[in-house]
């Protein structure tokens, strides 16, 4: 798991996220969405912890507000397919 994570906070941290986005489009299984969206939103709120900027901030938590608001629809969406 540390492994993930190291990974995911290094210069090569948002390519991890393209690449499960990537995945999810391909594979019918819903349960890769919520993962890419879930790192996607660690990704975020790792740069806005570590960024001085506050236009920087300001955008990664609008990026937030849509990645969990997705997550919340796709849950919905998965629960009423049930």
């Amino acid at each position: 798991m540390s492994r993930i994570r190291n990974t995911l906070f290094s210069e090569n941290g948002m390519k991890v996220v393209n690449l499960l986005f990537f995945v999810s489009v391909f594979t019918r299984n819903r349960g890769i969405i919520f993962i890419a969206y879930l790192a996607w939103i660690t990704y975020l709120v790792f740069g806005i912890k570590n960024t001085q900027s506050k236009t920087i901030k300001v955008i990664n938590s609008v990026f937030i507000v849509f990645a969990a608001t997705m997550v919340i629809v796709n849950a919905c969406l998965y629960l009423n397919h049930i």
